[in-house]
């Protein structure tokens, strides 16, 4: 699988082991990666140098993923977003893709999922 060149994703989950795991898995594959422990962490960083995509939990403390995608696709509408969930429903996706989520990863998931999903993601227009 061919990946853009130092592509910088995001990483936000208040799971520091899934974190950790999700940006080594993705480092390795070639992508720059910065990581953020919950959604208003990440609107800082975002704001300070926007990345390329972001992949966030959905639930998290002080700002939930779909939160983090409303605020960051009302500054950055580039910015692709992808929700990483244990807990999907039709509604809760539903109502990401409202707020301009490109796609949605279901935990548990492999690291081939993970690497297939952003090198889609970014391909996209």
């Amino acid at each position: 699988m061919e990946t853009p060149n130092k592509t910088r994703l995001l990483i936000v989950d208040d799971n520091e082991g899934v974190r950790h795991l999700v940006s080594r898995w993705l480092e390795r594959a070639g992508f720059a990666v910065e990581e953020a422990r919950d959604g208003t962490e990440a609107v800082a960083m975002v704001r300070g140098n926007p990345p390329d995509v972001i992949l966030a939990d959905i639930r998290m403390p002080k700002m939930d993923g779909i939160e983090l995608a409303r605020a960051v696709k009302s500054e950055f509408p580039h910015i692709k977003i992808i929700l990483m969930t244990a807990y999907s429903s039709p509604q809760t996706i539903a109502q990401a893709r409202r707020e301009g989520v490109d796609d949605y990863l279901e935990k548990p998931f492999t690291k081939d999922q993970v690497e297939k999903i952003a090198t889609e993601v970014i391909s996209r227009d």
